[in-house]
């Protein structure tokens, strides 16, 4: 007797219904479709259920072992057909009820499809193995994340009560040596690092274009460039990167600058200018972008950097450069921080964002050139942004 093989429980829905005639046209249709596996499938335990997942569209499914079978099978271009006689112990009804939700789960796909031409830029694109790939898809956000009573709620399940772990680490009995306080006046470059805080409160008021161009030029903008045999033209930016390859682009959200309209711009490093993308006020975009963070409408300029994976993935090709993309974001927003502060601005830096929407909103597809960081700039509510006190203090100096 023809056995039923599924996706899940769909051997169960089978059996409790009979193919329409519609049915019937969907499955004459599905026959000849070449399809075949997504390469971008991974399989797992999760509570002791076999799981597989695709994780560029980061959509996972229970699947049994039927199924597991029949995406084994798919590991090169088949049609419906060709499975179906292939498969002799199963009934055709359960193959291709099984293929349809192997299809529209995402895990089987189309030849020719978008999402094959999607699948098939990525392998071409990121040259690096599975667990660079995995990390960054499977972390990317597509909700807000910042409702107060989300954040309650996330605060009452998992932090009230619970004992948080040292800030400090130190070993005990060991000898010691005190280092010396830093006496007398200070360089202009320390008082800076003392000065730099987190703003997330704006006046509103606009900051200058002369302002807006210093500040990126010291974050993103090429101080120098220089010729190599090997790698071509190299650029020297106050930020380092690795390899010189600099994958980092920059997009500015422009809210209130003087004698610049609003709108989303391009920073041109080669010419040091910003290139009109759209026109608009984009403050309340500003909310949704970074998944409900309700203070960035009132920056001046929200800034988003993305990554050129191919300037990167050229030169290195093992999954841990991956972490070369984070390192740079990293390296040029404290560039951007401190430039900040010094030009006597209010900055800040956000994680949580919505990969999607941004990647939408700027006609990036996620794959050459994906969303990596955001931060932004305004006019501070105070002149001197102080720390709440009872909740910081101040241990710049040491005892």
């Amino acid at each position: 007797m023809a056995r039923n093989i599924t996706l899940s429980d769909a051997a169960r829905k089978l059996r409790m219904s009979k193919l329409t005639p519609a049915d019937r046209k969907i499955n004459s249709e599905l026959s000849e479709l070449k399809m075949r596996r997504s390469p971008y499938v991974v399989m797992y335990f999760r509570r002791g259920r076999l799981v597989v997942e695709n994780y560029i569209t980061r959509r996972s499914f229970q699947i049994d072992l039927d199924g597991l079978m029949l995406l084994r099978y798919f590991s090169t271009w088949r049609t419906a057909s060709q499975t179906s006689q292939a498969l002799g112990g199963y009934t055709r009804e359960s193959i291709i009820h099984s293929i349809q939700n192997l299809k529209a789960s995402g895990l089987l796909i189309t030849k020719g499809s978008d999402q094959d031409k999607l699948e098939t830029r990525f392998g071409k694109e990121w040259l690096w193995p599975t667990a660079s790939r995995y990390y960054h898809f499977s972390t990317k956000i597509d909700d807000p994340h910042n409702a107060t009573d989300e954040i309650r709620q996330y605060y009452l399940s998992y932090l009230k009560g619970r004992r948080q772990p040292p800030i400090y680490k130190s070993y005990a009995g060991r000898p010691k040596i005190r280092l010396r306080r830093q006496n007398g006046v200070e360089a202009p470059f320390f008082r800076t690092l003392r000065s730099r805080r987190t703003t997330r409160e704006f006046s509103g008021k606009s900051i200058s274009i002369n302002e807006l161009s210093k500040l990126v030029y010291y974050s993103w903008g090429r101080i120098s460039s220089y010729k190599t045999p090997e790698f071509g033209e190299l650029l020297h930016k106050t930020s380092p990167s690795a390899g010189a390859r600099h994958p980092i682009e920059t997009y500015a959200i422009v809210n209130n600058v003087d004698r610049i309209n609003a709108g989303i711009y391009h920073y041109s490093v080669r010419d040091h200018s910003l290139e009109l993308l759209k026109t608009g006020d984009f403050r309340e975009r500003c909310v949704a972008l970074t998944a409900g963070h309700s203070w960035t409408r009132n920056s001046s300029v929200l800034f988003i950097m993305t990554a050129v994976v191919a300037r990167t993935a050229w030169k290195y090709r093992i999954p841990r450069v991956y972490r070369a993309f984070l390192l740079d974001a990293g390296h040029l927003s404290q560039s951007f921080l401190l430039t900040a502060t010094a030009l006597g601005l209010g900055a800040f830096c956000i994680g949580i964002f919505r990969d999607g929407l941004i990647e939408e909103e700027l006609n990036l597809d996620g794959i050459s050139e994906t969303v990596l960081f955001v931060v932004g700039v305004g006019q501070p509510l105070k002149s001197r942004h102080q720390p709440r006190q009872g909740i910081l203090s101040d241990y710049s100096w040491p005892m």
